[in-house]
């Protein structure tokens, strides 16, 4: 998507679960759960969203993903499908060594995991 001289593509990090209630809060279940149903543990289904944003001169990423260093733990309570980061970008036809600037909205796991990653040594 083009918007002015900046051109946005939404990159999709990943896929998680996470209870219903925690996301809409005071908003009866009966009505979020029209659109998002949950299982049977009330979690519903969160799409893990990146943007990249090229304006010509910077190449920006705003969030990461969760990533692939979560323990085995999170990642059976979250549901969490997932990989590195620099794999979905390379998908999504972008060179991750071009990406001259990374912004995090926020430091939960599913905004900014895929900042780092483990080496061929399994050093971070």
């Amino acid at each position: 998507m083009k918007s002015g001289e900046f051109f946005i593509k939404p990159v999709m990090a990943g896929r998680f679960m996470l209870d219903g209630g925690a996301m809409f809060g005071v908003v009866p279940r009966v009505l979020w759960e029209k659109t998002n149903p949950a299982d049977r543990n009330n979690r519903i289904s969160m799409a893990m969203r990146s943007l990249y944003i090229d304006t010509g001169e910077r190449k920006i990423i705003v969030d990461s993903g969760a990533g692939t260093k979560l323990s085995d733990k999170m990642v059976n309570i979250y549901q969490i499908e997932s990989e590195d980061f620099s794999e979905v970008l390379s998908r999504e036809g972008i060179d991750p060594e071009s990406v001259t600037d990374v912004i995090s909205t926020h430091l939960h796991f599913d905004h900014a995991g895929g900042l780092t990653f483990y080496d061929s040594d399994g050093n971070i």
